[in-house]
């Protein structure tokens, strides 16, 4: 009834030596780019997926009413 639940471990660290003006000299700042082409694959192939699903409904209820 009374379970002690698990806690994350706490993480502390101290560097050493820090000097903010020489790191950021060091690392260029990290960009994020999008791969477009990738992006437009996957709308079209979902675009196709669902005009085909709504030619198939269609389809369905025509037979329907036959």
């Amino acid at each position: 009834m009374f379970i002690k639940l698990a806690k994350h471990r706490s993480y502390q660290y101290t560097p050493r030596y820090y000097n903010p003006d020489k790191e950021d000299k060091k690392r260029p700042r990290i960009r994020i780019r999008r791969r477009s082409h990738q992006v437009r694959s996957k709308s079209l192939i979902w675009m196709f997926a669902l005009l085909a699903f709504i030619i198939y409904l269609i389809y369905m209820f025509t037979q329907l009413q036959k």
